[in-house]
């Protein structure tokens, strides 16, 4: 399995691809004999480890495909799972030409991110392709006539057990003391927006959509947490100019820079609804399925992928106006209005990811796939 070189594995850094993949290869080391990730390197982390039986080789930044490929030519794998990088695909089949090649896709790259030439390349040298939702798909089969035979969709999702319910005893202990450490009052309900605070993610509509939702419910907290860049604090400009928009609206509005992915998942707890206002055609955000892992009801934007999780009324509310920060006012108050219909969303959350989006099915999907690519 083969990260990209702009963050390492495990997500020590975030990065939904890289925990991806790190909570998936031990699932398939049930299933395979080995299973190796490469990733960058980190000064935190060794260069070669075991780690649940699966092995981690790390190269430095600089000379990461370079090291990848020299690696390759002398060490033979049945298959070759690239992520998010086509433009790897012909070098990689070069370096190891009886290996099968899976290029899975979490965004819309394939003529967009890399030329079409070079897209239709990788499209018609790799064995199959994954994506993240429906939505990625089409855009590819749309493209490539090469791809409708060998391109299928597997949702990712999350673990269920790594979360604490909202709607639960120990979740409201949680949710407490959440909100005592970051001086939250007790009796107010928390909205929760999580990701990269750069304008194609929504965060300033939401922001502006509070104006409204604390007139009708005063009690009410919006929690942010994200930076500009994966485990950056620094401020850009954009950031500079939300903090100063939220501080004229209200006094409960917080912000949290980067926050590991072991230690998110009682921010999520703590949280009443989270809100996902995407402005850009996101492939399928995965604060979604930590959302639902932790039982709250989603807001988000029918944008890209994102609508493919959500049924609009019945775990959440979909928002096709997604630059109007009144259809979120909207959304937003229906669910703080009442406390059983956001129990009832959330309850049907989690048991979607029990169920349906977990990383064991996740990994349950790829074994078929490459069974029936004739990986043994």
């Amino acid at each position: 399995m083969i990260c990209l070189d702009s963050l390492p594995c495990p997500p020590i850094k975030s990065g939904a691809i890289e925990l991806l993949i790190d909570r998936v290869a031990p699932y398939l080391v049930s299933t395979y004999d080995h299973v190796t990730v490469f990733s960058i390197q980190d000064p935190s982390l060794s260069n070669r480890e075991t780690i649940n039986h699966v092995e981690f080789i790390r190269f430095q930044r600089s000379k990461y495909l370079k090291e990848v490929l020299r690696y390759l030519e002398n060490n033979f794998f049945d298959l070759i799972q690239v992520y998010n990088k086509p433009d790897w695909i012909f070098p990689i089949k070069k370096a190891s030409p009886g290996s099968r090649l899976v290029l899975s896709l979490h965004n819309l790259i394939l003529g967009n991110r890399v030329d079409d030439q070079v897209s239709q390349q990788a499209v018609d040298v790799v064995d199959h392709i994954v994506t993240v939702s429906q939505f990625v798909a089409r855009d590819v089969v749309h493209r490539y006539p090469a791809a409708p035979g060998k391109i299928t969709t597997i949702y990712t999702g999350d673990d269920h057990s790594l979360y604490t319910p909202h709607y639960s005893s120990l979740g409201s202990q949680i949710e407490l003391r959440m909100k005592r450490a970051m001086g939250i009052p007790d009796d107010y309900l928390v909205i929760l927006f999580v990701g990269r605070l750069i304008p194609k993610k929504g965060c300033h509509i939401l922001i502006e959509a509070m104006k409204k939702v604390g007139e009708q419910h005063p009690k009410t907290a919006l929690v942010i947490i994200g930076s500009k860049w994966y485990g950056e604090f620094s401020d850009n400009e954009y950031v500079k100019k939300i903090k100063k928009k939220s501080q004229k609206i209200s006094e409960h509005i917080y912000f949290n820079n980067f926050i590991s992915v072991n230690e998110i998942t009682d921010y999520y707890t703590m949280s009443d609804i989270l809100v996902c206002p995407s402005q850009w055609k996101e492939p399928l955000a995965r604060v979604h399925y930590e959302a639902m892992a932790a039982g709250i009801p989603i807001v988000t934007t029918n944008r890209g992928g994102n609508s493919e999780v959500i049924v609009n009324g019945k775990n959440g509310y979909v928002i096709d106006q997604y630059d109007q920060a009144q259809a979120f006012v909207a959304a937003i108050n229906k669910l703080l209005d009442s406390k059983r219909l956001r129990e009832k969303m959330g309850y049907r959350n989690r048991k979607l990811i029990k169920n349906r989006y977990n990383f064991k099915r996740y990994a349950l999907h790829l074994s078929k796939l490459y069974k029936e690519l004739k990986v043994l």
